[in-house]
């Protein structure tokens, strides 16, 4: 009977992973493009911007206009979640629906997803026929937003004239998201203009928590986490807004489970996640950098 047991753990703990990953989910897949990615490097291409000429007379021979062809690289990436199961592991653990073991593994792999997209909005892009022009973000007309002294609706609103002036969303409306912490979260509740109903009549708070502000889905990251989405450094945390249109995110294999044994350890099996895959930023205007205190 000992023996059954073991020998059905492994396959209980496998679709049970499965069922988990489409509960628990990286909070910025609905934000993103994802495209399939095939070879160590991708290449995203765009197209910059024509302008219109103006023809006088009858019967003009033709010029032709120039357009710009961006070529963004996008490194596969791979990473891996391995756990080790004993056999002396009590049973329940992994016939658990809600086990602790199935929570861990998506969620680290899911979390890794979210830091993968926050570093590309703002990290250099590799760009050119053979990928030899490095683009910083602010060369690549990356807007930067000090909120370091507090996250107000005057932040909000230089957060959206940098996207007006950049002509982002004039014209079709685009989705934007914005990254926030526990802090600009409160920071938030107590501005006037977005909670009180003499300024808007937009329903920007849901069951005591803003999910929506001056057009920007909010998008809320745990600042004390062990492991934090938003990175931190020098008292700082760097954070975003960004449109749906602002980071791709190049596929190769989202998540594969394998279960094995381990004969090199005594009564052990090994569970393996492994997910490959990378993220470049299109435009820089699509992207913005946002600063706060820790």
């Amino acid at each position: 009977m000992g023996n059954s047991i073991d020998n059905n753990m492994p396959i209980q703990f496998a679709d049970m992973l499965h069922a988990q990953a489409q509960q628990i989910r990286a909070r910025l897949r609905p934000y993103t493009r994802i495209i399939q990615m095939t070879g160590d490097i991708f290449a995203y291409d765009g197209l910059g911007i024509v302008d219109a000429q103006e023809v006088s007379g009858r019967i003009q021979a033709t010029v032709f206009n120039d357009i710009e062809h961006n070529r963004r690289k996008i490194r596969r990436r791979r990473f891996v979640v391995t756990l080790p199961i004993d056999g002396m592991d009590v049973a329940a653990v992994l016939f658990n629906p809600e086990g602790e073991y199935a929570q861990a593994c998506i969620r680290a792999m899911e979390r890794k997803y979210d830091k993968v997209i926050v570093e590309a909005t703002v990290e250099s892009v590799a760009t050119g026929r053979d990928f030899d022009t490095t683009v910083t973000f602010a060369s690549d007309g990356g807007a930067t937003v000090d909120a370091t002294t507090g996250l107000t609706y005057e932040k909000l609103l230089e957060i959206q004239q940098n996207f007006i002036d950049a002509d982002v969303g004039n014209d079709i409306p685009e989705t934007i998201v914005m990254g926030i912490s526990g802090d600009e979260h409160t920071a938030l509740m107590k501005e006037t203009e977005l909670t009180s109903g003499d300024f808007s009549r937009q329903f920007v708070v849901d069951k005591g928590q803003m999910v929506y502000a001056v057009g920007m889905n909010i998008v809320k990251f745990a600042a004390g986490a062990n492991i934090p989405v938003l990175p931190i450094a020098s008292a700082v945390r760097t954070s975003f807004a960004m449109s749906t249109r602002g980071i791709v995110v190049g596929m190769a294999k989202d998540m594969t489970i394998e279960i094995d044994k381990r004969p090199d350890y005594v009564n052990t099996k090994q569970v393996q996640i492994t997910g490959i895959w990378g993220a470049v930023r299109t435009e820089g205007v699509l992207v913005q950098k946002v600063t706060f205190t820790e």
